[in-house]
């Protein structure tokens, strides 16, 4: 008998169909006579089924089952005219829904969906689907989804003719934005950091919304979780409809102006110059109060929020600038930072506290961006990570360290993105390669503990390409795979622990071809499009 071989691009399950005459596997439980018209049932030699379904002029057609050795239902599905036809679904060997796929013409046509490990099943929130892509005569088109494993959307993804094609979006859990991610002829041309948050859980940088379409509707910068710069917003052709200029959350506004009316407040010097300035509402102090010397110059000033909590204390000039000194502080006064500000930016070095008041992060500004060495402190005060930046981005060496000093993560930024060799440091288990522009690059190698190579594999843009090794803590060789940019090709060996060749599977273009020699999928020829 001859094996005909359907198989996903990323699961290692096999569709069985009895093709021919010849009887390949030795089977002692049960004897296989072939119906060439007619239901057909095939056996492991244990005596569980392996297959079962029609068969025409000795060709599966119909609706088809495979087994696992152990009875557990494999695959089935559908062949129209002796192809793939309608929806194929895949199990695990314990039985979980692996994928379903969606054929016509014996070709992935319509949407695939892979589904998780069933332990994530009970958190998920999308029925355990991991991936979403749509297929067109076997290639991906159009936009492909994938999922978290608790069923949020993790990413979507543009093909065009099979290549990554366009602008992909990247999400975190809460559905917003966070990487744009532009290709081209599927190759990385630009990638852009968009919604983020610092370790404070502030919003920091350019925070964008889209409509459902992926259109732009708003563009917003921020500092410190407070709208500060240009506010624009666009309608659904993309015309852009208002555009606004903020400054620390308000639209150039001194003081609060919406809602009750505010009083303003004035007291003054013996020789007539203001002393004193600000506005109340309800005898709550909001927004901008200083104060000022005897010549009239700004000596002070503080800034509240609407229920007149303080918020910062420094000198805001006339114009609405920040400059010098200045302090932030949390709800109940706590400081939560402080610093110095050159004309509205800040400047020179600044601290950054948690509200039990120990210092959380420190480094130093030029011209309003994070320039120079940052360090950032675990509760206990010890450093926990150092990073170098340039003109508000990581650049230059980047270092994690454990509670105990040790380095668990090191390597170099350029621009915002890991570039040049990394180390990563993780108990016993040790990583080192190379990135470039945030994607691994090169040959990488994992390490055990003693030094020994644990594995060594290259990639390009990040994805497995090449030769990859897997080895023992002995040293000898575990197993041999070998891919071209992300896809599976060749012959993948594993070996037991005395070097013994243990299992073959050949693969082309991603699909499982042979398995310990054993042909699992016939040519093309062989199967003719009936009309």
């Amino acid at each position: 008998m001859v094996f005909r071989s359907i198989k996903r691009k990323k699961t290692g399950i096999w569709v069985i169909f009895i093709m021919a005459t010849l009887c390949l596997i030795n089977i002692n439980a049960q004897e296989n006579v072939i119906q060439e018209n007619g239901f057909n049932r095939f056996y492991y030699p244990n005596g569980q089924v392996a297959s079962e379904g029609m068969m025409v002029n000795g060709k599966p057609d119909g609706y088809w089952k495979t087994y696992y050795v152990t009875g557990v239902l494999k695959s089935e599905g559908n062949r129209k005219n002796f192809l793939l036809d309608s929806i194929w679904i895949f199990y695990t060997s314990t039985g979980d829904t692996l994928e379903k796929i969606s054929y016509m013409y014996g070709k992935k046509n319509g949407y695939s969906y892979n589904y998780g490990k069933p332990e994530d099943r009970a958190r998920s929130k999308n029925g355990n689907i991991i991936a979403k892509e749509l297929y067109i005569n076997d290639k991906r088109e159009g936009k492909s989804n994938y999922y978290y494993p608790t069923g949020e959307l993790r990413e979507t993804v543009q093909y065009v003719n099979g290549l990554r094609e366009g602008i992909s979006m990247e999400y975190d859990r809460d559905g917003n934005v966070i990487t744009l991610i532009e290709y081209r002829n599927d190759r990385l041309v630009e990638r852009q950091r968009i919604n983020r948050r610092d370790e404070k859980g502030n919003k920091q940088g350019t925070w964008i919304e889209f409509y459902e379409d992926g259109n732009v509707r708003r563009e917003i910068n921020y500092t410190d979780n407070v709208m500060d710069g240009i506010y624009r917003e666009y309608d659904r052709e993309g015309n852009l409809v208002m555009i606004l200029h903020y400054k620390d959350g308000r639209i150039k506004e001194d003081v609060v102006t919406e809602g009750q009316p505010v009083e303003i407040r004035q007291t003054f010097h013996e020789n007539g110059m203001i002393n004193t300035s600000g506005a109340y509402r309800n005898n709550i102090p909001v927004g901008i109060h200083r104060t000022y010397n005897e010549n009239g110059e700004i000596i002070g000033s503080e800034i509240y929020n609407e229920t007149g909590e303080l918020v910062s204390r420094g000198i805001v000039n006339e114009q609405g600038e920040r400059n010098g000194s200045w302090v932030n502080y949390y709800r109940g006064g706590m400081k939560k930072a402080e610093g110095e500000y050159r004309n509205n930016r800040r400047s020179g070095k600044w601290v950054f506290y948690a509200e039990t008041g120990r210092t959380e992060q420190e480094g130093e500004y030029r011209n309003g961006l994070e320039n120079g060495t940052w360090k950032w402190y675990y509760p206990d005060g010890s450093l926990w990570r150092e990073e170098e930046y340039f003109n508000g981005k990581e650049d230059g060496m980047a270092t994690e360290y454990a509670k105990d000093g040790s380095i668990i993560a090191m390597g170099d930024y350029v621009e915002g993105e890991k570039e040049g060799e990394w180390t990563y440091v993780a108990g016993d288990h040790k990583e080192k390669g190379r990135y470039l522009v945030g994607l691994r690059e090169g040959e990488w190698k994992h390490f055990y503990e003693d030094g020994t190579v644990k594995f060594r594999g290259n990639y390009v843009q990040g994805n497995p390409d090449g030769w990859h090794y897997f080895y023992y803590p002995d040293g000898t060789l575990m197993e041999e795979q070998y891919y071209v940019k992300g896809i599976k090709e060749r012959n993948w060996k594993k070996y037991d622990e005395t070097g013994h060749l243990i299992l073959t599977v050949t693969y082309r273009n991603n699909q499982e071809y042979r398995i310990n020699g054993i042909r699992t999928k016939l040519p093309e020829s062989e199967v003719i499009l009936i009309r």
